[in-house]
């Protein structure tokens, strides 16, 4: 067996309801779980003559059943795959999870369908069966009263699929952060499908009977295939997918498909998507290579969770909305300040995403509810656009609804401007108008095309005055960082407003107006200025403006000053807030600041791309790997821990992972 590669591993993911890891290096010795935690019974067995293997799920649960353990003898990650080896027996079995989410292919992206590859060797009439036991179909927390699926066995070409989902199916009936889906229908398909139950199952496994009547409630969807190599999907049918504004939307493939024509497109296609998967995977490590082995695990470890935590859907007129979960973190939907550090990826293969981050909080700005001149934190909880739910009022009159330990929201955007639902110190007006603006330029920077500014610059405009007036020196309010708490006088704050005033001059430079566009440069550059002179004063750049160098913090907002070419900022700072980062880093990384001892890994990763020494940002590539192969906890790569223990603080599973890709943009 190899090392460790990863605390989790993925394994089938397309959306934060459809998504399923493997926390233990060995397939086999526990079951999987939702990216929240949830265990789901789903077993992988390799049957020949008297002998029945197990190569996926728990192997304990089934040696009454006479199951022995498959040795696993490899495991390797990719971009989109996650490949094992197994010996069982004379047999040896190949086997890879596939999720195809290439951000530049908004087609795979959504196509709801993950299969997994296998090839079996050294043995004749061999057959490997997959089983998917209903929990699969709901939550396992004890309010959701109704458990009853409904399912069946459909017969397609060349294939055959299972399917399951409950009796009753509430779309949409719950949003919250840490919990799954209740509606929907899920699709195992395979050479030959079924749906059996716990006791058929057992006699399959003891006896090879394939007599399945499925008469209890604990019924399980299989696939039995005999090929010695072929493929078994697994697709999902959430049949709505979003509430924006009081319209139900559809996943963007299923919008104009059926899910039937997911699994076929998939069935036939799968040798072109592999081909493409390949490729993506390849140019990745050669546009790396330079950085090492260690950055190519980062990535791998980030790409598919930052994808997987968004939904992509389309709006009635057609605009690509890609809606993020902040998975572990609150729930909520679209967040301005987790879009803002997961955009390196998006940035890098397809700018049209970074955009479907930026429509639903552009929308929510111009609703008459939205009375402030500065950009939203939010515009629901996931999977419901309801408005911004960050920071309401105690006395917030429409209250929350509560039913079986679900949170759900009165549609906020309907209030009208005098609704005062909102607490003004729980906001985050400077960094949220900030990101915007970058967001805004970072989009024409990489595709050259001002169009999406220019249909919002009115938006715009009362953003930038904001950070013109309130910018240079924060009054006492949170950042993203809001864990860490209210911060007057935030320097990293104060450099975000900076870089995001002088990203609006290029904006709007790009429309033709010198003039306006010479005006907040000037401003942008007097900012610059004071910082600098401040800057220079310290070995770094202190915490906040009223601090001396006894404080630090990471830096992490001078990126895209470098990364756009502003050029408000000398290299020699950036260099120094490096070396400071070097200095203060404990074995799995540097503090976010001085107050604690827990980080963010893209933050960490922000840092790197401000230097041009390898060698510097090799330290801090390490630390970061180093924590993905020794933390403790093993869940989906978590973006806030300690860097003196490694053990996660919060978050799991978020698309702010997609920050990592951050030196791939230098």
């Amino acid at each position: 067996m190899n090392e460790r590669i990863l605390p989790a591993y993925p394994l089938f993911m397309k959306d934060p309801n459809y998504s399923i890891w493997s926390s233990t290096d060995e397939l086999n010795s526990s079951n999987v779980e939702t990216w929240f935690g949830a265990k789901k019974k789903i077993y992988g067995f390799l049957r020949m003559e008297e002998e029945t293997y197990c190569f996926l799920g728990d192997r304990r649960d089934f040696i009454s059943s006479g199951v022995k353990p498959a040795k696993q003898t490899s495991l390797c990650v990719t971009a989109f795959s996650t490949d094992y080896e197994f010996e069982a027996g004379k047999a040896k079995l190949k086997i890879r999870f596939v999720s195809p989410l290439p951000p530049d292919d908004m087609e795979l992206i959504s196509l709801p369908v993950c299969y997994m590859e296998y090839e079996i060797s050294g043995a004749e009439n061999a057959e490997l069966s997959i089983f998917i036991n209903r929990s699969i179909s709901y939550n396992d927390i004890a309010e959701t009263q109704d458990k009853r699926i409904k399912g069946g066995v459909i017969r397609l070409n060349g294939y055959e699929s299972a399917y399951m989902g409950l009796l009753r199916q509430l779309p949409l009936s719950n949003n919250n952060d840490c919990i799954g889906a209740d509606w929907g229908y899920w699709y195992l398909s395979g050479e030959k499908a079924c749906l059996l139950d716990e006791k058929e199952l057992a006699g399959y496994l003891a006896t090879g009977c394939k007599m399945f009547r499925a008469d209890s409630d604990e019924k399980y969807m299989g696939s039995i295939n005999n090929n010695e190599k072929g493929i078994v999907m697994l697709g999902y049918d959430d049949t709505v997918s979003i509430d924006y504004f009081g319209t139900y939307l559809k996943g963007y493939y299923l919008e104009k498909h059926t899910i039937i024509d997911a699994l076929n497109y998939t069935y036939k296609n799968v040798t072109n998507i592999d081909k493409k998967l390949s490729a993506y995977d390849e140019r990745l490590k050669k546009e790396i290579s330079h950085l090492g082995q260690e950055y190519y695990d980062i990535l791998v470890a980030s790409l598919r969770q930052s994808v997987a935590a968004h939904k992509l859907v389309r709006d009635g007129d057609g605009n690509v909305l890609f809606l993020s979960k902040e998975c572990a973190s609150n729930g909520c939907i679209g967040t301005v300040d987790v879009s803002y550090p997961s955009i390196p990826l998006y940035l890098l293969f397809n700018t049209e995403l970074v955009k479907g981050m930026m429509r639903p909080i552009l929308k929510f700005a111009k609703m008459p509810v939205w009375t402030y001149d500065f950009a939203p934190h939010d515009v629901g909880t996931y999977p419901a656009c309801t408005g911004q739910v960050y920071g309401l009022n105690s006395n917030y009159c429409p209250g929350t609804f509560r039913y079986g330990g679900v949170t759900t929201h009165f549609p906020i955007y309907l209030l009208p401007a005098n609704s005062d639902i909102y607490a003004f110190d729980m906001q985050m007006p400077v960094e949220e108008c900030a990101n915007m603006l970058i967001m805004f330029c970072a989009c024409y920077h990489y595709d050259n095309d001002i169009s999406f500014f220019e249909n919002e610059k009115s938006l715009v405009d009362k953003w930038v005055e904001y950070l013109v007036k309130y910018g240079l020196k924060p009054e006492n309010q949170l950042c993203t960082d809001d864990f860490a708490g209210h911060l007057k006088n935030n320097i990293n704050l104060a450099i975000k407003a900076t870089v995001g005033i002088a990203c609006y001059a290029k904006l709007i430079l790009a429309t033709g107006d010198e003039k306006t566009a010479q005006k907040y440069r000037k401003i942008a550059e007097e900012f610059a200025a004071e910082i600098t002179v401040f800057a220079k004063k310290y070995s770094h750049l202190p915490i906040t403006w009223d601090s001396g160098d006894d404080t630090f913090s990471l830096k992490y907002n001078f990126a895209f000053d470098k990364i756009l070419g502003l050029n408000l900022f000398a290299q020699d700072i950036l260099e120094k807030e490096v070396d400071c980062c070097i200095e203060k880093m404990n074995k799995y990384g540097t503090p976010l600041d001085n107050r604690k001892g827990y980080t963010k890994s893209d933050w960490l990763m922000w840092v790197a791309s401000l230097t041009n020494d390898r060698k510097k940002q090799g330290k801090l590539i390490s630390s970061l790997n180093r924590f993905l192969k020794c933390s403790e906890n093993r869940i989906p790569f978590s973006d806030w821990y300690d860097t003196e223990s490694g053990k996660y603080i919060g978050f799991r599973a978020r698309s702010v992972q997609g920050g990592c890709f951050i030196l791939m943009l230098g």
